[in-house]
């Protein structure tokens, strides 16, 4: 009997030999698995903002780069989905592994499965934050294209609005500038190659073709630039231009133009500055270039309109 109660005791010793407490461990898998599931549902959360941001995106007309990019992102999107995929994968089969480890009761195996459940699961969560920025980038560029399209879009048609003939009632005196029409530099050759140039003609022939009744003065003007007096003789030439344009391309009557005048820069329609002045170096480039282009121009004075009734 005593022998046998002896054996007993040492098989009890060592069974508790062989038990390791497993408490600490285990808590702290709880919280690592705790934080892992709050991580994952973050870039979940992010990923499905981002989705809605990326579903809004659309590539400008015409525009082969953005279309391309528009597919980039397409894939980028469905990337992502299958990224937040393998990271409930990776959480689920490292939940599975860390508690088949439990059972066995061996701390180390324990922490050795945690350890390779947050290589996983953050493995697959960083795999979904490279996907989100990627995505992120090409918002980002598709967003510039999409404004830079409508900031030209808007260029365009404020130049297709600065560009059309103005719009004259010929049955009131009246008078308009014609800024649009151009010349070749520094002559009085009308520039025809250019297409705001040939519809400001083509509206002031049928303006003078309105009626057998219309007297018109042409008034040429310069900018500032250049030698006032050659100034002057150069823009009387370029109402006597437009005026040979009229009889010659138009058919209008001569007897509809009852004088051509040359003002130079004496009548400004914008406030321009000397060349060569402090005013002038301190004036945006731009600015300065579109005035001096508003300065110079063909205006035109009606002085016997049209019968009302015609």
């Amino acid at each position: 009997m005593k022998k046998l109660l002896t054996s007993l005791s040492l098989g009890a010793l060592i069974f508790a030999a062989c038990t390791e407490d497993l408490a600490p461990i285990t808590k702290t898998w709880t919280e690592t698995l705790s934080q892992l599931t709050a991580n994952v549902a973050e870039v979940s959360k992010t990923a499905a903002e981002l989705k809605v941001r990326a579903s809004g995106v659309m590539a400008p007309a015409d525009d082969k780069e953005g279309s391309d990019l528009k597919a980039k992102l397409d894939a980028a999107v469905a990337g992502v989905d299958k990224g937040l995929a393998d990271a409930q994968v990776a959480l689920s089969s490292s939940t599975t592994s860390v508690n088949e480890a439990i059972t066995k009761g061996k701390v180390a195996g324990v922490q050795t499965a945690i350890d390779k459940a947050k290589a996983d699961v953050d493995g697959a969560i960083d795999g979904v934050k490279a996907k989100l920025k990627s995505i992120e980038e090409l918002i980002g560029s598709l967003d510039k294209r999409a404004a830079d399209a409508a900031e030209k879009s808007k260029a365009a048609a404020a130049t297709a609005t600065a560009s059309a003939p103005p719009t004259v009632d010929a049955t009131k005196p009246g008078e308009a500038d014609y800024d649009a029409l151009d010349f070749k530099d520094g002559s009085d050759e009308l520039d025809l190659d250019k297409a705001a140039t040939k519809t400001s003609l083509d509206a002031l022939i049928a303006l003078m073709n309105s009626c057998k009744e219309i007297v018109v003065e042409v008034e040429g003007h310069t900018s500032k630039v250049g030698d006032a007096k050659k100034n002057k003789e150069l823009s009387a030439k370029r109402a006597q231009a437009v005026t040979r344009h009229l009889i010659n391309v138009g058919k209008v009557s001569p007897s509809k133009v009852k004088k051509t005048y040359g003002y130079g820069s004496d009548k400004l329609a914008m406030e321009e500055p000397e060349p060569g002045s402090d005013a002038e170096k301190a004036m945006d480039p731009a600015k300065l270039a579109a005035v001096r282009d508003r300065n110079e121009r063909v205006h035109l004075r009606i002085l016997k309109p049209c019968p009302a009734n015609k």
